[in-house]
């Protein structure tokens, strides 16, 4: 991947947009959620000549059919407001004083000539891949305080517990990019790192009641251990992944198992059954021990389970585990369920 800083002017993004040729919501970028307020704001920015944030494109070339397609990477807010301006789609505000109640057929025409020569910051990111586009998601929002719980703890967060849970989100970027465990929108949210830490969690302390919550908690707790306390937690995570994807991959994408609740439901009972998670409430007064894996058998009830949950079956078989995975993915009750049902599926003795 190459990144090459350039300036356009508002007119060519229209040009673009006019061509089909920018895309302004790829599948990692968010809805329109800007205020009228911010928009306003920004046409403002403009038509007074104020600098305005550069805006990222994964610029995908095609040297066969020259022919070039504009993906916004960051930024979309910001174009999508320039262009509902353009196209006479937005009146301003008080937001705009010296052109309040003005929309853009409006203006004078110097001002049109400044709104459409205004040159806006670019980076390209020529034919760049999903996990380069991830990559530069995840720099970009190590810098400001975001949203999302996520965002916020890769904000907030320096120590070595963040560093373990980021690099092993970046190594199995197979789980987003390919296997949408965590989709690509979710995923510029730093959302998969949540999935991840979840994973650390297991094998560091069981498999419990979730949510961002209990990350925040799991980070704080964990902030003053060093690298050395993370590598053997990570070298067991990578061959716990290696092996879902190992026997599940081919046969199991499209399925609940790689939806992350029940991800990390099968990653919990493989985890438990290698010995490898401690005790914690899922395996309070449970019969199965820490045994070897059946693929075989358990390949079988999990082609069950994922055919019984899609075609939404009665079959009483799994109607328990089918239950929870249609309620709270992330309390205990349903967790507990899930979990053990799987490990009862996977065990090599258990009938």
């Amino acid at each position: 991947m190459s990144s090459i800083p350039q300036t356009y002017t508002i007119s060519d993004f229209i040009e673009w947009n006019h061509k089909k040729q920018l895309v302004l919501a790829p599948d990692f970028q968010r809805g329109n959620v800007w205020t009228p307020a911010a928009k306003v704001f920004l046409i403002d920015t403009i038509l007074n000549d104020l600098p305005m944030p550069q805006i990222f494109f994964r610029t995908k070339i095609n040297a066969a059919s020259q022919s070039t397609i504009r993906e916004v990477v960051d930024g979309q807010q910001r174009l999508r407001s320039i262009l509902e301006f353009a196209s006479g789609k937005m009146r301003l505000t008080l937001k705009a004083p010296k052109h309040k109640d003005k929309t853009y057929i409006d203006l004078d025409l110097e001002d049109q000539e400044r709104f459409l020569s205004y040159k806006v910051p670019v980076v390209q990111l020529i034919n760049a891949s999903d996990a380069d586009v991830l990559e530069v998601f995840a720099r970009l929002n190590s810098y400001s305080v975001k949203i999302t719980p996520a965002e916020l703890r890769h904000a907030e967060y320096s120590e070595p517990v963040k560093w373990a849970i980021y690099e092993a989100t970046r190594y199995w970027s197979v789980l987003w990019d390919k296997y949408g465990v965590v989709t690509i929108r979710d995923s510029v949210r730093l959302k998969n790192t949540s999935v991840v830490a979840e994973m650390f969690m297991i094998l560091d302390t069981g498999f419990d009641d979730a949510g961002e919550l209990k990350i925040d908690n799991y980070y704080k707790g964990r902030k003053s251990k060093d690298e050395a306390f993370f590598r053997p937690l990570r070298e067991k995570l990578d061959i716990i992944v290696s092996d879902i994807i190992e026997k599940l991959g081919s046969d199991f994408a499209d399925t609940t198992f790689f939806d992350a609740p029940n991800f990390l439901a099968l990653y919990a009972a493989i985890a438990y059954l290698k010995g490898w998670m401690p005790d914690c409430r899922v395996t309070d007064q449970f019969e199965i021990y820490p045994q070897a894996i059946d693929w075989n058998k358990g390949t079988e009830a999990l082609s069950s389970i994922a055919q019984i949950i899609e075609d939404n079956d009665k079959d009483q078989r799994y109607a328990d585990f089918v239950s929870a995975t249609a309620s709270s993915t992330h309390r205990l009750s349903s967790r507990k369920v899930r979990f053990r049902t799987l490990v009862g599926a996977l065990a090599y003795n258990a009938t």
